[in-house]
């Protein structure tokens, strides 16, 4: 008897009986259909892992960008009453406050349109609002979190659809190609 593969399958030449029926054919697909639920279950799951701490990240940038808008307010009342900002001439106290409200009026604009956003929204708005140095710091400082909050479920759930739903349209090619053509006959007469 001769065993050869071709594509996911064992095709077994020879004589037929109930020991190659049992572990050629089905053992070999059995293995193949473990392995492609593994790996499904691993696409899955990282997907559901990323999204949970995609949600920790909005959070810690929206705290971030809160903080700089405190600063930015801070700074637009010293430059508005403060005495070393009085002392200056008046071209230059109009340029420090025009650059101090335009930074308030940036940062507030983000973070209400962040904030203020729906869950469905809440990462493309994110991601339009964000800026790169505040990015850049978050990440530096990202601390993973466990997800607790209803958001956070709900990213998790959408991002296991997706990465199942990604997982089977970039499989189904290569089951096409894989998979031996079977010819079909037509009755004569």
């Amino acid at each position: 008897m001769l065993l050869r593969t071709s594509g996911c399958g064992l095709i077994v030449n020879g004589p037929k009986n109930a020991k190659t029926e049992q572990w050629g054919l089905k053992g070999v697909d059995w293995i193949w259909r473990k392995i492609d639920t593994f790996i499904g279950a691993v696409v899955v799951a990282a997907a559901g892992i990323a999204a949970s701490q995609a949600q920790a990240f909005m959070v810690q940038y929206v705290q971030r960008l809160g903080g700089a808008l405190d600063e930015a307010k801070r700074q637009l009342t010293a430059v508005t009453t403060g005495l070393r900002y009085q002392l200056m001439s008046e071209a230059v106290q109009k340029e420090l406050k025009a650059e101090a409200e335009a930074r308030v009026k940036a940062l507030q604009d983000a973070y209400q349109a962040i904030v203020d956003s729906n869950v469905i929204a809440k990462p493309f708005m994110l991601l339009r609002h964000a800026d790169p140095v505040m990015l850049e710091g978050t990440w530096r400082d990202f601390v993973p979190m466990l997800p607790t909050s209803s958001d956070s479920i709900f990213y998790i759930a959408m991002a296991m659809i997706l990465g199942f739903l990604v997982y089977e349209f970039v499989k189904l090619p290569i089951l096409l190609l894989t998979e031996p053509r079977q010819r079909k006959f037509r009755k004569r007469g």
